[in-house]
C-alpha cells in the first residue's frame, strides 16, 4: 500500500522543506507514490546553492559513496526524458604529487569510474594552461562534465508536479511541529504567515537553513555552511576552449572551466557563514589569482567580469545526510551535500524516498544515515 492510499485525502503524506535540486529529487521520487507537498521560502525554485554553482558533474570524489550516487543520479535523470542533461566535456585532477594521483586511479578503479593517468608532458599537451604550472601528473575523468542547472531543476519539477506534487514557492517554515512528550514523532509544519499543515513524514533539504528547520524539532545536527565564491574570467583566445576539460586541483583546490567565452573559476574558499544569501569578498579574487599563479600562469592576469558567492553545507565528516532521525519519527533528512549536490542529489534524493516508502533496505542507507552524524557529534570518554 503507498503513502496515498492512506489517511485525509486532503492532507500531504510528506512535506519537503527546500525547492532546491535536493528537495526536488525527492518529490520527484516520492510524488508517485504518496502526496507530496514542496515548500520553498523563495519565490523562485533553485534560489540558492542550485542555482549559483558551476554545475560540474564529478563522477569520483574520494569517500566511498559519490560514485554509485553518481551513477545513479545520471541513469535516473536519463529515465525522466530524452534531452541528455550533461555535457560529458570531462573532468581533469592536475596535482603537483603524482601519488596523490595513483592512489585515486586505484580508488576510480575500485569505484568502476573511467579514469586515465596523464604524466607531466602528456599532461601539458592534454591541457595546454598547465604549461608552467605545479602539476606533474593528472587524472583525466572521461564522464565528468557540465550539468544544465535550469533544464536539470526544471525536469525534476515537471515529474513531481506530473505525478501530483504540489511545489510552493513564497512558503518559509516557521517550525516543524511535533505530537507526544515522551515518545515525539511529526505532527506537521508551521508556516511563518501562520498556516498549519498536518503531515506525518517531513524531509529538510533545505540547504544552509537545514540545521535552524531541525532544531525547531528538537534535532540539531551539526551542518556548517561555507561560502565559497565563483568568477567569471575574460582569458582571451583559450584553444579549442569549448571542447576543454573542467580542470580542478586535488591540494590547494581551484577549479575552473570554459564558459562564455572565457572561464568560470573557483578558488574554492570556505568561510563558515550564517544561512543568508552571502555577500562577495573582493579577498577571493586575490586567493583566486595567486592559485591560478601556481596551477596555470597564463590564465592569473586575466580580466574579471563578476564574481559572486554561494553556500554549500557539510557535515562534520564531509558526507551528505540521508535518511529517517533516529530521535524523531517521521524526521527525514537530505542536507550536508557541500560541493556534489549536483552530482549526487537526484540519486540521494531516490534513496530518502524508498526509506520513506519502505520496503526492502536501500543500499548505501546506513553510510549516509542521520544517525552516524549524531554518533561522530558524541564527546569519546
Amino acid at each position: 500500500m503507498s503513502l496515498g492510499e492512506r489517511g485525509e485525502r486532503t492532507r500531504p503524506d510528506v512535506v519537503v522543506i527546500g525547492g532546491g535540486v535536493a528537495g526536488l529529487s525527492v518529490a520527484a521520487a516520492l510524488a508517485p507514490h504518496a502526496r507530496v507537498q514542496l515548500l520553498e521560502r523563495e519565490m523562485l525554485l533553485a534560489s540558492h546553492a542550485s542555482g549559483h554553482n558551476a554545475a560540474i558533474f564529478r563522477p569520483l570524489e574520494h569517500d566511498e559513496t559519490s560514485a554509485a550516487l553518481a551513477r545513479r543520479s545520471l541513469a535516473w535523470l536519463a529515465e525522466l526524458g530524452e534531452a541528455p542533461l550533461l555535457t560529458q566535456s570531462g573532468l581533469l585532477l592536475p596535482s603537483s604529487e603524482p601519488e596523490r594521483v595513483r592512489q585515486l586511479a586505484q580508488h576510480a578503479r575500485a569505484q568502476s569510474v573511467q579514469h586515465v593517468v596523464l604524466e607531466h608532458e602528456e599532461l601539458q599537451r592534454f591541457e595546454p594552461t598547465l604549461v608552467g604550472g605545479e602539476a606533474r601528473s593528472g587524472l583525466f575523468l572521461p564522464e565528468g562534465g557540465v550539468l544544465d542547472l535550469h533544464a536539470l531543476t526544471s525536469r525534476l519539477a515537471e515529474t513531481a508536479r506530473a505525478h501530483g506534487a504540489v511545489l510552493k514557492t513564497g512558503a518559509p517554515v516557521e517550525r516543524i511541529q511535533l505530537t507526544g512528550s515522551s515518545s515525539p514523532r511529526v505532527a506537521g509544519i508551521l508556516l511563518r504567515d501562520g498556516t498549519v499543515l498536518a503531515t506525518e513524514h517531513v524531509v529538510i533539504a533545505a540547504g544552509a537553513w537545514s540545521a535552524a528547520l531541525g532544531g525547531s524539532a528538537n534535532a540539531l545536527l551539526p551542518l556548517t555552511p561555507l561560502r565559497r565564491h565563483l568568477v567569471q574570467l575574460r582569458a582571451g583566445a583559450l584553444p579549442g576552449a569549448v571542447g576543454r576539460p573542467i580542470v580542478w586541483r586535488l591540494e590547494d583546490e581551484i577549479y575552473y572551466r570554459p564558459e562564455s567565452g572565457g572561464l568560470l573559476a573557483s578558488p574554492c574558499d570556505a568561510t563558515p557563514w550564517p544561512a543568508e544569501s552571502p555577500a562577495s569578498d573582493p579577498a577571493a579574487l586575490d586567493l583566486l589569482a595567486h592559485k591560478l599563479a601556481r596551477l596555470a600562469p597564463s590564465l592569473a592576469s586575466s580580466r574579471v567580469q563578476r564574481a559572486w558567492a554561494c553556500l554549500r553545507t557539510f557535515a562534520p565528516d564531509g558526507e551528505l545526510v540521508a535518511g529517517e532521525d533516529p530521535r524523531i519519527p517521521g524526521l527525514h533528512w537530505l542536507s550536508g551535500l557541500g560541493g556534489r549536490g549536483m552530482s549526487v542529489a537526484p540519486a540521494a534524493g531516490e534513496l530518502v524516498a524508498r526509506t520513506i516508502l519502505g520496503g526492502e533496505a536501500q543500499p548505501l542507507a546506513d553510510a549516509l544515515s542521520p544517525r552516524r552524524v549524531l554518533c561522530a557529534a558524541i564527546p569519546a570518554r
